[in-house]
């Protein structure tokens, strides 16, 4: 399938710092396994936004985030350490001028470029996929000023817009079940 272009709609990817990421699976992933995770489903978050036609700008504190988002044709923002709601808002600031965005969580297994280009359709001027818990996997914003995050227990709620139910995307990877069952569908 051919790339779609969404001339100038931008995905935002937070990660927090390796050796943070991913804290949920300590019980059964040592911190080297939690990282090789992390970056593992930050490819495939990545190419599902790079396949829907969109530039990608991954917001992380880390130098090796920054150095693998590169390496995948994304470009990279250093949130200072910031907490998730900051770190949106501070990638959302430098890319005002943007028409759209689209905010995806960086643990997504099964996304896909169609479920990024679907979300998009319905950004008017918000729209948003939960997670089962009730947080925000994704939204997208046309403008990005119309996305203010509000991130934690029960923000898909707080941050409004059109719900979506997008299975590539409500399914992240928190707990070891989410692991189990992401491994089953991803094995490469």
């Amino acid at each position: 399938m051919v790339a779609r272009s969404h001339r100038g709609w931008l995905a935002l990817i937070p990660v927090k710092a390796l050796p943070r990421g991913k804290s949920r699976l300590a019980g059964v992933l040592d911190e080297d396994a939690r990282s090789d995770l992390v970056l593992f489903l930050l490819r495939r978050v990545v190419n599902a936004c790079l396949e829907a036609g969109l530039e990608v700008c991954v917001v992380s504190p880390d130098a090796e985030v920054h150095a693998f988002a590169r390496a995948l044709g994304a470009d990279a923002l250093d949130d200072g350490d910031r907490d998730l709601s900051a770190s949106v808002g501070l990638a959302l600031e430098r890319h005002a001028s943007a028409p759209g965005v689209v905010v995806l969580a960086a643990d997504l297994p099964h996304v896909t470029a169609d479920d990024v280009r679907e979300l998009i359709a319905h950004a008017r001027p918000l729209a948003l996929v939960a997670a089962a818990d009730g947080t925000t996997n994704a939204v997208a914003a046309s403008p990005p000023a119309s996305f203010r995050p509000s991130y934690g227990p029960g923000s898909a709620a707080r941050h409004g817009g059109t719900r979506l139910h997008l299975v590539g995307i409500e399914r992240d990877v928190d707990t070891p079940d989410d692991l189990g069952l992401a491994l089953l569908a991803c094995p490469g």
